[in-house]
């Protein structure tokens, strides 16, 4: 990622652990893939940061392989002391380390919207190419009521268009959904949108604590209640959530 703080990582590191929206945030992950999780197998996290959702991940105790990946050498360091059992490689997203077919489940939290648009069809096949035939692929990225290219290495999703991104490469998405609608709709409501990181606006959020937290991640909590529903979805928010699959084209 360009462009960025120099103590991005760390920073991201701390609020991976502890802000009330990533915990929130892992609590709707874990009700949208509650089948996967429970088939278990090898799962990939392309682009893993530093290290949060594999620790998750290892804590379920489901999986016989965890991996990850990430475009930044300090990222992964950072994501070896929490995951330390997880195989883990600098490697950006269109060139991923593995054989086809690898991976039952592959999760990419926060980074299509970041994937330059020269690489982006690239690092959708690749994702597809190393998941199994019927493997499930979570996508999370920023969303909004619109698409919106702000530049070539970070745009807004909408579900259209985030759904004929992952169809072009020959996934199937099997439900699309936003999330955070109400803190979202509060920052709508003050102008605020998810905008393109810079050298000294990052989007990493400061560590909260207190009431707000509490709420914040309650909030969240009850969206993952209602997405355990199945095809229940969160009409609005500034996340947007995806699950495809890869076609399993020898059974059909």
């Amino acid at each position: 990622m360009q462009n960025v703080p120099g103590d991005y990582y760390r920073r991201l590191s701390e609020v991976d652990r502890l802000h009330w929206w990533h915990r929130g945030m892992r609590a709707v992950a874990r009700r949208l893939l509650r089948d996967s999780v429970a088939r278990g197998g090898a799962l990939l996290d392309a682009g893993c940061g530093t290290g949060g959702f594999l620790a998750w991940a290892a804590s379920t105790r489901r999986f016989d392989r965890l991996c990850g990946v990430d475009i930044s050498v300090e990222a992964v360091e950072l994501a070896r002391t929490v995951a330390p059992g997880a195989e883990l490689y600098a490697a950006p997203l269109d060139a991923l380390p593995f054989g086809d077919e690898e991976f039952d489940l592959v999760v990419s939290l926060d980074v299509l919207q970041h994937v330059h648009e020269r690489v982006l069809d690239a690092s959708l096949a690749e994702l597809r190419r190393v998941l199994c035939p019927g493997g499930v692929l979570l996508v999370r990225t920023n969303g909004a009521r619109r698409a919106q290219p702000e530049r070539g290495d970070w745009r807004l999703y909408d579900p259209v268009t985030l759904a004929g991104d992952l169809e072009r490469a020959g996934l199937t998405v099997r439900r699309i959904t936003y999330a955070n609608a109400l803190p979202s709709l509060a920052a709508a409501a003050r102008g605020r949108s998810p905008r393109a990181p810079t050298a000294t606006l990052s989007g990493v959020p400061r560590p909260q604590r207190g009431l707000r937290a509490a709420v914040g991640r309650g909030l969240l909590e009850l969206e993952a209640l209602l997405l355990a529903v199945p095809g229940a979805r969160v009409p609005y928010g500034h996340t947007l959530f995806a699950l495809a699959e890869r076609p399993d084209e020898a059974a059909a």
